[in-house]
């Protein structure tokens, strides 16, 4: 039990769906203090501890510390963090590296180089305090299902990435941080950003994705078929859609059927995680649409040469037993 004199003077409880590193700023504005002064005078360190990616590698002495300064348990803490999708989205989760589903910040100094914090302006909007959501930085999470619209991935009036952390970084005479909100390079209110509607380009394959959104937004009340292996194979097939092999042309066989638009591929091969919101929006709905009836078209793209079997296989070890009857059912073109 937490001692009450080694409570901080303002301590609030995580928010729901928080971020752990939306709490921490949270905490440090609600004590009028920058940051790193704050990070510094209270838990030893300052502006190194920006360095990482605290949402992805929260360290144990961070979560002891701000479990016994807030009277938040540490288990709750570490929900906060993306280590909580760990056994919904995947079933190993890295704490460096590529982490399938999870937005990458490549991370230089405390500067972010990728757009790897999302946010959808109407939920901050309706929030009476302001925060950023766990949610955000799943790849796949390109709208918002409560306000059916897109989410952002950058500060819409200069582009510079969503780094709340940086709101008073490096501006020695800047005492008030602002809101968080705020977009750290040019003061723009993100609230504040353009509202639209997302593009649909079947019907099928969005009733598909959204309980996989609701999931992330907090519903329980969701198919038994939305588990490790589901989102195991549909980051496999939006991977083999972004492969450059010239005999795999699944990406153009689903679009054909949908009516997506072409994905310029990266000249270097990038993960799903590496490609822009506009991009992942349409390359989801693409994988979405193969899982709607996965069966029947999977296999109907086997049949039309726009992947092999052994593509279907590729680096791929924990296929769920659905999926390997599937993949059963194909053959090598010669072989037909």
């Amino acid at each position: 039990m937490t001692n009450a004199s080694q409570l901080w003077l303002y301590h609030p409880k995580l928010l729901p769906d928080e971020l752990l590193s939306s709490w921490l700023v949270r905490i440090a504005h609600g004590h009028d203090m920058k940051l790193q002064t704050f990070c510094r005078l209270s838990l030893g360190k300052g502006q190194e501890m920006w360095f990482r990616d605290i949402d992805r590698q929260a360290p144990d002495w961070l979560v002891h510390a701000l479990s016994e300064h807030t009277g938040v348990g540490a288990r709750e803490i570490k929900r906060s963090s993306l280590l909580a999708y760990k056994g919904v989205l995947y079933r190993r989760y890295h704490w460096s590296g590529h982490q399938y589903w999870l937005l990458p910040l490549n991370m230089a100094d405390a500067r972010y180089q990728h757009h790897g914090m999302q946010f959808c302006p109407l939920c901050l909007v309706e929030d009476k305090q302001p925060y950023f959501r766990k949610r955000w930085r799943v790849a796949f999470y390109t709208m918002c299902t409560k306000h059916h619209c897109m989410v952002h991935d950058r500060c819409p009036s200069c582009g510079a990435t969503v780094a709340f952390h940086r709101r008073e970084m490096g501006k020695f005479s800047q005492v008030d941080a602002g809101s968080i909100t705020q977009c750290h390079a040019c003061d723009f209110d993100l609230r504040k950003s353009p509202v639209t509607a997302p593009v649909i380009y079947d019907n099928s394959a969005y009733q598909t994705w959204l309980p996989a959104l609701r999931i992330l937004e907090g519903c329980s009340e969701v198919e038994a078929r939305y588990g490790l292996g589901f989102f195991a194979v549909l980051h496999q097939l939006c991977k083999i859609m972004l492969m450059h092999y010239s005999h795999v042309h699944l990406r153009q066989y689903v679009s054909g059927k949908i009516g997506t638009p072409e994905i310029q591929l990266h000249p270097k091969h990038k993960s799903f995680e590496h490609y822009s919101l506009k991009e992942r929006h349409v390359v989801i709905q693409l994988g979405m649409w193969l899982l709607t009836d996965p069966e029947a078209r999977i296999i109907d793209a086997w049949r039309n040469k726009a992947v092999r079997y052994n593509v279907l296989k590729k680096d791929f070890q924990l296929r769920p037993r659905w999926y390997r009857e599937i993949m059963e059912k194909c053959t090598d073109w010669q072989e037909t």
